[in-house]
């Protein structure tokens, strides 16, 4: 399923990954992870984008963030990228690009859809085999989320903030291969995640067909639909 033109909607979550270029390491050790953390922190400040959960894995990040601007998400997300590939080029002595070209994101419908997505984040480690407890790892939210440690980078108050915290905790507990399937899926493509009815009123917020164009012959120049 070919990949569309990024889609990015205000005030609305989206799941965001990057992977290191050929899935190579990009954080090799703590330093290297503070790093990132702190220039997220900084771009997602300077550019109104919030940031509801995030992981980051030795060659990739996740995130799952809602942008208050049309151009947050490209710029927060991208400038953090670039200035950290400059750290990182620093440090190794090297030159050249570290990620795999430009970052992966969808659109996130809220509810059950947006606690499936940071489930998906925050798990990554467990299913890496690096925890058996999400929150055990340090470098994602899922402490912050399941124990209610502070985490300054997370936006405040917290998406899960009047919801019940140990049912989230039981939640994160579960894998969903199928659901996690349609997120990758929607990921890799740029194409919403969510109910046909959220998809329904993307489309018409957007005036862009968001779902995938059935097979058949194309229709020639001037041909009846």
């Amino acid at each position: 399923m070919p990949r569309i033109a990024r889609i990015v909607v205000p005030e609305y979550p989206h799941h965001v990954t990057q992977r290191g270029n050929n899935r190579a390491t990009v954080f090799f050790d703590d330093e290297d992870r503070q790093q990132y953390l702190k220039l997220l922190a900084k771009y997602s400040k300077a550019f109104s984008l919030q940031i509801w959960a995030y992981c980051l894995m030795d060659n990739h990040v996740h995130l799952l963030v809602v942008p208050e601007k049309e151009d947050s998400l490209a710029r927060g997300i991208g400038l953090t990228n670039q200035v950290y590939t400059q750290y990182l080029n620093r440090k190794l002595k090297q030159s050249g690009r570290i990620w795999q070209n430009r970052f992966f994101s969808c659109l996130v419908e809220q509810d059950d859809y947006l606690w499936t997505a940071a489930r998906y984040v925050e798990r990554n480690p467990v299913k890496s085999g690096t925890v058996e407890k999400a929150e055990d790892y340090r470098w994602s939210s899922a402490r912050a989320h399941l124990t209610s440690a502070r985490d300054d980078i997370l936006h405040s108050p917290s998406w899960l903030d009047g919801k019940d915290r140990t049912a989230y905790a039981d939640f994160v507990m579960q894998s969903d291969d199928k659901a996690e399937d349609g997120l990758r899926s929607a990921t890799r493509t740029g194409r919403p995640f969510g109910s046909e009815g959220f998809i329904d009123k993307m489309e018409e917020t957007l005036q862009t067909t968001l779902r995938p164009r059935k097979p058949g012959r194309p229709r020639k120049t001037g041909e009846r639909p």
